[in-house]
Order: structure tokens, then C-alpha cells, then sequence
């Protein structure tokens, strides 16, 4: 499994995963270092593929054909940040296992400058270069009639500006010009509101179709538009939803990821199976219905609008969009959440739809910029801000690979190399690995009829019953004391009420009898002395009535 990645200081890396895993024998292999796997494409410091510049960061790669004949070539295309356009021939060895293990080797063939700059006029001899816009976004142009991989691009900038390209003939310049957003072809002026992002960012995302015939673009309060790919006719404009029913309010624009559904392997959803998947700024998954005798034009299903109240599918801003099968399409947000929403279950209704969300793919923690799914087998790749590039299996949600590349990327590429065959066999190995062998297991059948040893049971319970009954019977004999006393006490008192001096002599007899008594028992001193103190007091409250 081989992936080609571009990130922000312009950097190309070629990564294969399986090379960065741990060793399965740590006694006798060492551990790999984080450096195993990952090499920087390019061979001299004059293929640009080793200087670092973030002028020339990558913003999108794509496949284009390869003019090598040798088995396992493959050849890239690489937009940068100024506009440039650079093409890579690389072969990658795939004639055996170890082959495939190994780092191919490519070199960039051929490079033009900034494909949005206006064409220099040969009588004029200043340097008038007219720019429209930064690069957003590069897809290929599938061939209509063959399967292989196609020579033509389409670049996109910021303000609508499409740029058609063959790869292979870049000193004949750009083939096309097309402007999705200006009301004609032979007006480059688009029509824009006035304030502070007046023709700024007006575009931020744009999709080709599987035949290479319609681009869709979308941006910042731009609907969705269709413009035809030879003519450059606007073919169709999406509409937005209907106004808020309570404060009539029209819903906000700003599309940020794009794909065309495939055909073959999508399910009709509303009896249509041409659909456009757009992500939205505004936490939004829409579904158009992109066929030409169409009932609406607004979107025929998507995800109720976010509510800080109430549960929602999707909580940050979409980035990226992955359709995994005929009815699942993949959702990565600004946050690094990855969800799996179910068509069927989306809905045009009020309803918060919050069933449609079938799955999480757990690891990433930055915004996911970009995912993809292999050609031939159920992995997804996926890259963002968190400089990690990360490898998922599509049936068990599990994380495969986690390579970490040093920049943040922006772009990848899924190479179809069949190393990775059956990923079920690898989670096998995992399962066999941790179970314990049968010879490190103890041999039990010597000891099975032996008797076990039993000791008595004690129950500690019976000790602190005896313990509380104790205390309790002492308690109450020592209560029965103080009540006797206390009677004894007063009726001293009334027998020698007229006899101050003799009550005085019984108070002394009855403080020797308290004295023997505390003298006989040391364990109750503390009690016979409150005891003592009790009765005085009562005493003096009598003398005082008197």
C-alpha cells in the first residue's frame, strides 16, 4: 500500500504504512524508528522535491497517464500555492512482496508557471501578469472513452476561474478558459455584494464528474453551478432551501466540499441515482438531484440544520467528502470527526434525522482535510492538520496505520498496489499473537482428582456481635447504677430538710461511700465522678429554694 502525500512547505512524501508498524519480535528485531516507510519524492535539490517553501505548498494532487511502458509506473500532477503546475514520472516496483515494501523513485518531468495568470501579449513588454484568485482545488478529467487515466486537469481558483490543462503538453499552455460565476463568457466580470468580501474567497470548492463532461463549483453564498467542460456554458444551478418558517430568513451559503456520486454503486435515493454530495460550513450534508428534467432543484435530502439546543449529526464545519458504498458517504469536519451517514435514512422533513449517522472513525485530532477510499480494497486513508496520515478498515471502524509526517498535509493520493490483500488475515495474526502458547500453560491433569485443602470458616461477623452485645449489657448496668443513686439522693434530702448541718454530714458519709466505691473499681471512676457532680448539683438547687 503505497500513498503519496503533499503538505504545506511543499513537501512530496511517499509513505508506505505497513513499514512503520511495530516489529512482531521485539527480543530480536529492534523497534523501527518513525523515519521507516516515508521518503521525500524527488532525487536533487533542482526537482524542487527537498527545498522547503511555503509559497510553493501543495494544495491538490491527481493521477494523470503515465508515458512509461514498464509495469508499476504511474505518473502525478502537483498544484502548488503560486499557481505552478508540476508533473511527476515515478515508477514503483511491484514484481514480488519485497518489491512492493521498497520506495519507488520518481523525478518531475515537466513544470509550468501560474496557470491563472492572464497570456503576456508578445507586443507588449511589460510583465503584465493578471491574476485570478489562489488555487483551490485541481481534479482530473476522466477519459470518456477509455479507462486509463487521462492527460487533461481542471484547476480552480478562488473567484471561479476554471483552467483546463494537458499534462502532457504544458508549453502549449491552458487549453481552456471557462468562469463559473460571471453572468457570460465574454465577461470576466462576476457579479458579487458589496462589503467586506468583495471578490475574496467567492469559491472554495469544486468536483468533476465521473465522464469528464460537467464541473460543479460552489463557494461562499454561491449555490452550486454546472458548467459544461468544452463549451463552458452554465448547464445548472443549485437552489438554496426555503426561508426559515418563523423569522423567513434565508438559509446561509458557503459550500466547502464536493463529489459526484457514483452511478454504478449508488442506490436511487427519491428514484434518482445522479446525485451531487455537498458539505456546507454550516454543519450541513445536502444531496442534489443533478438530472436535467429534475422536479426542484433544492436539495432532495439533507441533515437538519444545526441546533445549539438540540442533538446533532454534525457539529463543525465539513472538509472533506468519501463515498464508501451505495447508500454510506463518509464525513470529515474541521474538528477531526470522521461520521458515516446513511442516504436512506436522510430526509427532507423537520425531523432531526439523528439515525442517519451509523458509524465514527475514532483518531484523528485536527481538521481532516482530505480522505480516501482504496481502489480494490475496504481501506480508507485520511490526512489533516494533525500531521498524521492514518489508515482505517471500512468494516470494523478499526485504526490500521498511523504514520506521522512532520507538516501538516493538505492532499494524497491512493496508489491501486495490491500489498495489502486481506486485512482480515492481519487481525488474525493479531488474535493468534496474543494468545498464550500451549506449551506455556501448566499441566493440570496430575492434580485434577487430587482433594482440595479446606480450612474452617471464621466469620468475623460473630466477633463484632459479641463485641456490641458486651458493650451494651455494660451500658445498661451502668445506667441502672446512676438511677439508683439518684434516689438514694433525695430521699436523704427530704428525712433532713430542718437539718441543714446533719444533710451536711450525709453529704460527707455519701462522698466516702462514692470514694470507696471509685477506690474498689477503677473502671468506673470516670462515670462515679459525673455521678457526683449530678447530685451536688441537684443538692445546691434545694438549698437554694430554701
Amino acid at each position: 500500500m503505497r500513498i503519496i502525500t503533499g503538505d504545506e512547505c511543499g513537501l512530496l512524501k511517499e509513505s508506505i504504512p505497513e513499514l512503520s508498524r511495530p516489529s512482531e519480535d521485539v527480543v530480536k528485531r529492534p523497534q523501527r524508528s518513525l523515519d521507516d516507510g516515508v521518503s521525500i519524492v524527488g532525487n536533487n535539490t533542482t526537482d524542487f522535491g527537498l527545498n522547503m517553501s511555503r509559497p510553493r505548498g501543495v494544495v491538490k494532487l491527481a493521477f494523470c497517464n503515465s508515458r512509461l511502458q514498464e509495469k508499476g509506473a504511474l505518473s502525478f500532477v502537483a498544484l502548488r500555492l503560486d499557481g505552478s503546475l508540476d508533473r511527476w514520472d515515478g515508477l514503483a516496483p511491484n514484481q514480488s512482496k519485497e518489491d512492493k515494501m521498497c520506495g519507488g523513485s520518481y523525478k518531475m518531468a515537466e513544470s509550468m508557471g501560474n496557470v491563472f495568470a492572464k497570456p503576456m501579449h508578445p507586443n507588449n513588454s511589460t510583465n503584465d501578469v493578471w491574476h485570478r484568485g489562489r488555487p483551490i482545488e485541481m481534479c482530473s478529467i476522466p477519459n470518456q472513452n477509455s479507462r486509463e487515466e487521462s492527460n487533461l486537469v481542471a484547476c480552480c481558483s478562488s473567484m471561479g476561474s476554471i483552467a483546463i490543462i494537458d499534462v502532457h503538453k504544458m508549453d502549449e499552455g491552458v487549453i481552456a478558459r471557462h468562469a463559473a460565476f460571471a453572468k457570460n463568457q465574454t465577461n470576466s466580470t462576476i457579479s458579487h455584494t458589496k462589503g467586506n468580501v468583495v471578490n475574496k474567497d467567492t469559491a472554495t470548492t469544486m468536483a468533476v464528474d465521473h465522464d469528464g463532461k460537467r464541473i460543479a463549483v460552489g463557494g461562499r453564498e454561491r449555490s452550486a453551478t454546472l458548467t459544461d467542460a468544452e463549451t463552458g456554458k452554465n448547464l445548472w444551478k443549485a437552489k438554496n432551501l426555503p426561508p426559515n418558517p418563523q423569522t423567513l430568513l434565508q438559509q446561509p451559503i458557503w459550500s466547502t466540499a464536493m463529489q459526484f456520486l457514483s452511478l454504478t454503486d449508488t442506490a436511487p435515493v427519491h428514484e434518482s441515482s445522479n446525485l451531487l454530495a455537498i458539505g456546507t460550513a454550516h454543519k450541513q450534508l445536502q444531496i442534489y438531484d443533478m438530472r436535467v428534467n429534475a422536479v426542484q432543484r433544492r436539495p432532495i435530502a439533507y441533515t437538519p440544520e444545526w441546533d445549539s439546543t438540540k442533538s446533532n449529526l454534525l457539529n463543525h464545519r465539513v472538509t472533506s467528502l468519501c463515498q464508501l458504498d451505495s447508500n454510506r458517504i463518509l464525513v470529515g469536519d474541521s474538528a477531526g470527526y470522521m461520521n458515516t451517514i446513511d442516504l436512506r435514512k436522510l430526509s427532507n422533513q423537520h425531523g432531526r434525522s439523528s439515525s442517519a449517522s451509523v458509524g465514527r472513525f475514532c483518531g484523528p485530532t485536527g481538521s481532516v482535510r482530505q480522505i480516501m477510499k482504496h481502489a480494490s480494497q475496504p481501506i480508507i486513508a485520511c490526512i489533516g492538520l494533525d500531521r498524521m496520515l492514518r489508515t482505517f478498515d471500512i468494516n470494523s471502524r478499526k485504526q490500521l496505520d498511523c504514520v506521522y509526517l512532520k507538516q501538516r498535509l493538505n492532499c494524497m493520493l491512493f496508489c491501486a498496489d495490491d500489498t495489502l490483500k486481506d486485512t482480515s488475515s492481519m487481525f488474525e495474526q493479531d488474535d493468534e499473537r496474543d494468545r498464550p502458547d500451549d506449551g506455556a500453560l501448566p499441566d493440570y491433569k496430575d492434580s485434577i482428582n487430587e482433594e482440595d485443602e479446606v480450612e474452617d470458616y471464621v466469620d468475623s461477623s460473630d466477633d463484632e456481635n459479641t463485641f456490641d452485645t458486651n458493650v451494651k449489657t455494660d451500658t445498661n448496668v451502668k445506667k441502672d447504677k446512676i438511677v439508683t443513686k439518684y434516689v438514694e439522693a433525695s430521699d436523704d434530702d427530704d428525712d433532713d430538710d430542718d437539718n441543714d448541718d446533719s444533710s451536711v454530714e450525709e453529704e460527707d458519709d455519701y462522698s466516702d461511700e462514692c470514694s470507696l466505691e471509685t477506690s474498689s473499681d477503677e473502671s468506673e471512676s470516670s462515670t462515679e465522678e459525673m455521678e457526683e457532680e449530678e447530685t451536688s448539683s441537684i443538692r445546691n438547687h434545694k438549698r437554694s429554694r430554701r
